[in-house]
């Protein structure tokens, strides 16, 4: 058996655990960006309003038990558990520094030293 290690070494390419994170970021990027009338952009909106307190309904009770490992709690351990919430509010605000400074990625902490990508932005409905 070759660790991933060994062949990240041996190729010069990054793991292919970064790989599936890079991916991860783009695709919640891509949903938060999606028109608000969109269902995947109006099921991750619910969710990331959940992470922070609000519900969808004031009678609204989560199912009894364990709750279910998420999506986005695979993303928040992939970017050093900056919050959902912060995380939605860049991919929304990518759009604005796209046009102002040309193409960016979601990434909360690369070591690329181009850090003016990762401005906190305000969050519309938070």
């Amino acid at each position: 058996m070759v660790r991933n290690s060994e062949v990240s070494l041996r190729t010069g390419l990054a793991p292919v655990s970064d790989r599936i994170t890079r991916g991860r970021n783009a695709i919640f990027g891509h949903v938060a960006r999606l028109p608000d009338n969109t269902p995947a952009h109006q099921a991750m909106l619910c969710q990331v309003e959940l992470s922070v307190g609000r519900t969808p309904d004031p009678s609204w009770k989560r199912s009894p038990g364990r709750p279910h490992t998420k999506w986005t709690d695979q993303l928040r351990r992939d970017n050093n558990n900056v919050h959902t919430a912060i995380l939605w509010r860049q991919a929304i605000g990518r759009v604005t520094r796209e046009r102002r400074y040309g193409p960016s990625r979601l990434c909360v902490n690369d070591d690329d030293d181009d850090d003016q990508y990762t401005d906190y932005l305000p969050l519309q409905n938070f």
